[in-house]
């Protein structure tokens, strides 16, 4: 079931150049259980510290006032861990940041987007200056870029590379062509998405499309977040 899409403010932002495909990119992951095909398989099923990710109430749906949400699952990307692309594409998991402590991340921020989208260009300019700023409250963003310069075309790796020089984004970014992990959770025509998850437990507390475009909104965003996590029901069970 798609979270049904909020409509964004229309903003006059231009559109990002797209280079050309290139076919010796390799294989995406497309599994959607977590199982996966190609070099995304080989991300980890366990947190750097050898916890397993947890499989249990995994789903689409966010915290519903005092009611969990679902955990999400554990999706394998294909990307460049802190924008760093010397070593190519790499295999990324969500497992890597799951800290059932919360000694280093307490708020995963998922954001999808789009070339062609301008509210995600717009939120992104914003946020990518940010990076120490959420680091100091446990906040770890992460961009999932899942289009290219038109609507509907599957996003390629240079596409991302164009979409991190462009920003000057220091952020973990991946592929995710065509929605094909991410796709569930939202209407694709209404990107961006963007849905914060307690990193100690892995619960989707909010989710839903459209961007915040202001630095105070996207840190009153992360304030409610990190309240909603303070209070989960899977982290403090009753």
């Amino acid at each position: 079931m798609k979270i049904a899409p909020i409509l964004a403010a229309s903003l006059l932002v231009g559109l990002v150049a797209c280079a050309s495909s290139n076919s010796s990119e390799p294989d995406q992951d497309k599994g959607l259980e977590g199982d996966g095909v190609g070099a995304a398989d080989t991300a980890p099923d366990t947190n750097p510290d050898g916890i397993p990710y947890p499989t249990d109430n995994i789903g689409t749906v966010e915290r519903k006032g005092t009611k969990s949400g679902n955990r999400i699952a554990n999706f394998k990307f294909l990307g460049y861990p802190d924008a760093n692309q010397t070593g190519g594409l790499q295999p990324i998991s969500l497992a890597q940041y799951f800290d059932p402590t919360g000694t280093k991340y307490k708020i995963i921020h998922l954001q999808a987007a789009g070339v062609w989208c301008g509210v995600c260009q717009a939120e992104t300019r914003v946020v990518a200056p940010m990076k120490a700023e959420l680091e100091a409250k446990g906040v770890v963003w992460l961009v999932s870029l899942a289009e290219g310069a038109t609507p509907g075309v599957p996003s390629k790796e240079s596409d991302l590379k164009r979409w991190i020089s462009n920003f000057n984004s220091p952020y973990t970014h991946w592929l995710d062509p065509g929605n094909a992990n991410l796709g569930p959770f939202y209407d694709r025509t209404a990107l961006p998405w963007n849905a914060d998850i307690d990193a100690t437990t892995m619960e989707i507390l909010t989710a839903g499309t459209g961007g915040v475009t202001s630095k105070d909104g996207i840190l009153q965003k992360i304030d409610e977040a990190l309240d909603l996590a303070a209070k989960s029901k899977l982290r403090n069970p009753q």
